[in-house]
């Protein structure tokens, strides 16, 4: 090991850096990008099905939707109108694509 090698090692660790092969470089860049491009799409996924979930409750009736709250200990005003009940059933089942940006 060099001179130069080991005063590069001696400041890294006392940073707590760490020096990886070119390669690794140009693989975590790929496989960042990778990351970012499945968020994206597993975020259209998730728009897409509560789309799907909203019309699929839009197509019952107000009975059907009043039965199925009360199954599901939802609560919801006895007057309600159709739209607040979709809204209800569609916020319990929604899906939510959750970034985790803490390091």
């Amino acid at each position: 090991m060099t001179l130069r090698k080991k005063l590069i090692d001696k400041l890294l660790t006392k940073e707590k850096l760490v020096a990886v092969p070119q390669d690794w470089q140009k693989e975590y860049v790929k496989l960042a990008g990778d990351k970012i491009r499945n968020g994206k799409t597993i975020d259209q996924l998730v728009r897409e099905y509560n789309l799907l979930l909203k019309d699929y409750y839009d197509k019952h009736s107000v009975r059907e939707l009043r039965i199925r709250l009360k199954e599901d200990g939802i609560k919801v005003p006895a007057n309600a109108p159709k739209e607040e009940l979709v809204k209800a059933l569609v916020h319990e089942y929604q899906m939510v694509f959750e970034k985790n940006n803490k390091k």
